[in-house]
């Protein structure tokens, strides 16, 4: 059916011309040589097979430009979508962000001082711990001092009260510092 209507669009001008030729009030004729009359039917014949055998392919040839883009459409437009909605979850994240700024910096303030106090806390300890240490420490070496003192005093003591003896006691006094001796050991038991 297209092809008789493209044949016919296409031999319309040859028919116009003859029917005016025809009608017409000029008495000469115009003649249509048969060689342009063949060669328009050559023409309609070549274009109507062209038609014919490359229809399928250039029809195939649109419909998959066509799939192809609406295909391409539905991509976009899902990319679209999904950008949107990434928009706004970005932009609910941002406001979210926005509306905890100052509660989050709050935390924050509020964890810095707790570990600050602790800090403060843990080296207060430890320093006491110092302190407490060096004290028991100064208060041993102290008393290992008066110790050694004490011993190299009463060392000192006899070796001086040995000296003394030797060289100022005579055999009374031996005899009366025996006899203390022996009273203080019988009172002591």
């Amino acid at each position: 059916m297209k092809v008789l209507v493209n044949l016919l669009i296409m031999l319309a001008p040859a028919i116009v011309f003859a029917a005016s030729a025809e009608h017409g009030g000029e008495h000469h004729a115009v003649e249509i040589p048969s060689a342009v009359i063949y060669q328009a039917i050559n023409v309609a014949v070549l274009i109507g097979g062209l038609i014919y055998f490359t229809k399928d392919a250039i029809v195939s040839f649109f419909g998959g430009r066509k799939s192809a883009y609406l295909e391409a459409a539905q991509k976009s437009a899902f990319a679209r979508e999904q950008a949107e909605r990434e928009f706004v979850d970005i932009k609910n994240k941002l406001a979210n962000l926005e509306n905890t700024r100052q509660e989050q910096l709050a935390k924050a303030q509020a964890h810095a001082n707790d570990l600050k106090n602790q800090i403060v806390e843990e080296a207060n300890q430890v320093s006491k711990r110092i302190k407490d240490e060096a004290e028991l420490t100064a208060k041993l070496e102290t008393q290992r001092a008066q110790k050694e003192l004490r011993h190299q005093l009463l060392t000192d003591s006899v070796e001086a009260a040995r000296i003394v003896l030797t060289k100022d006691i005579g055999a009374s006094d031996q005899q009366k510092l025996q006899n203390e001796f022996i009273n203080h050991i019988e009172v002591s038991r």
